[in-house]
């Protein structure tokens, strides 16, 4: 059967669509938080995946909260842990090889509204060159990376966010998921006025 060439770009065009579509709709609804004194203790699991200077390849990483009231008592920030492990194909000049990573970060988030949230991350990242004859200490080609990184995730729900990053790995993007952590305390009601009681 003939198929026209345009069909699957079209059937693309409308799975994005699809996908980007309820983020549109909480962008709508995006409030400015981050004034406000919130606390994030909640884990995480993230794939991402992108180009790493000179290669290829992708990592899983799982997020476990340190600080998650923050440290500076007037922003809504918090702090984070991300173990992870990946896999990474270089093309290099002196021959292409695998490299299989053990990245550990720590994370510094600034949660700037309900749609997004931007951050800085320094860490190490333990690796394994395979099919090198010469690896150094330090480097991609090397047993050790330092990562230097920033990034934001775009909240498209509650639980789900795409998330970008680029740093000393590379330039990475990915999904990321968010479970458990504690509901959001209700709003206090205000007090009222002196003197506002029932008339006797």
């Amino acid at each position: 059967m003939h198929r026209h060439p345009t069909t699957l770009p079209a059937a693309m065009l409308v799975l994005a669509a699809a996908a980007v579509a309820p983020g549109a709709a909480r962008a709508e609804r995006a409030v400015w938080i981050i004034e406000e004194d919130q606390r994030h203790d909640d884990f995480g699991l993230t794939a991402v995946g992108g180009w790493y200077l000179t290669g290829f390849g992708a990592e899983a990483r799982v997020t476990f909260p340190i600080v998650p009231d923050g440290a500076i008592e007037y922003l809504n920030e918090s702090f984070a842990l991300e173990l992870g492990a990946g896999y990474q194909f270089y093309l290099d000049d002196a021959g292409n090889f695998h490299r299989v990573g053990f990245p550990a970060l720590v994370r510094w988030d600034f949660h700037l509204t309900t749609l997004w949230t931007v951050y800085g991350a320094l860490g190490v990242a333990a690796g394994l060159p395979l099919g090198r004859d010469d690896p150094s200490v330090f480097g991609y080609h090397g047993y050790v990376w330092i990562i230097a990184a920033v990034g934001a995730f775009l909240h498209i729900g509650d639980v789900f966010s795409l998330r970008f990053e680029a740093g000393s790995l590379g330039v990475l993007a990915g999904i990321h998921f968010s479970f458990g952590g504690s509901e959001p305390a209700p709003a206090e009601p205000a007090a009222e006025p002196a003197g506002s009681g029932p008339a006797p």
